[in-house]
């Protein structure tokens, strides 16, 4: 995940929506459940399309953990190192940030318990992906195969990042004959249950047991350079307790 800054928050600049409204809504209650082989046949590889380091573990790291105790290949797709996550004054320059996380996300996928995983970083600019959507599509049609089960963060996300990540996808799934699931990670903080975009028809909840619930903490405390405060400027965390509490459930929801 990334932050959204002064030029990115655009329609999101709306107050974050409390963990407690979304466990009490009915329809997140009423969303169907689904087994991981209805998400991704035995036949099919799985590709996973990130915009930063972390969202593979934030949106689908219950799924990630299960599909690899099945022997599915899995292609991650890092489309940012997420150099831009904190601001220009602090003391985790871009550069730094773009060795620091993705060494962030090869310590979490450890943690998750994953080591037969592909990663292919794409390195196009943090906080910028709208403006190579083409290019990121034509990357994705070179690295996809007919056949393949596709996740992306959902096009209407709230973050430009994500939703440029969800087009690209969707449109690059569509010219080669891919199956597309997206996963909804912004929309917890800065969507409400009674967003009217919110395709709850097409919503499909996958259960995680206590273990798994486990590794997915583990995992996600290896992102320590979004978990902790930024000393160098004073800034708060890019991933405090409110934000993380919406991936702290004992499931995680998939658009299919």
């Amino acid at each position: 995940m990334a932050t959204l800054t002064e030029e990115t928050r655009g329609e999101t600049d709306l107050p974050a929506t409390d963990e407690a409204r979304w466990r009490d809504d009915p329809q997140l209650a009423k969303v169907p459940q689904v087994h991981p082989e209805t998400l991704v046949s035995p036949d099919s590889r799985a590709v996973i399309v990130a915009p930063h380091p972390d969202d593979e573990v934030l949106g689908c790291a219950g799924l990630l953990m299960q599909l690899a105790g099945s022997g599915h290949e899995i292609l991650l797709i890092a489309v940012s190192d997420g150099e831009h996550s904190h601001s220009n004054e602090s003391a985790f320059s871009s550069d730094l940030l773009s060795h620091v996380r993705p060494a962030e996300t090869s310590e979490a996928l450890t943690a998750l318990g994953i080591s037969n995983i592909t990663i292919m970083r794409a390195q196009l600019p943090d906080s910028r992906v709208g403006e190579h959507q083409r290019k990121l599509q034509d990357l994705l049609g070179a690295y996809l195969q007919r056949g393949d089960t596709v996740f992306a963060s959902w096009h209407r996300d709230g973050h430009p990042d994500h939703e440029a990540v969800g087009l690209a996808s969707r449109d690059a799934a569509r010219a080669i004959g891919c199956r597309l699931i997206e996963i909804p990670i912004w929309m917890w903080h800065w969507r409400t249950p009674e967003h009217h975009e919110i395709p709850w028809q097409r919503a499909r909840k996958l259960m995680l047991g206590p273990d798994m619930r486990a590794r997915k903490k583990a995992a996600l405390e290896c992102y320590r350079s979004q978990l902790e405060p930024d000393h160098s400027t004073g800034n708060a965390a890019i991933l405090p307790p409110e934000v993380l509490a919406h991936f702290h459930r004992d499931f995680e929801i998939y658009f299919v």
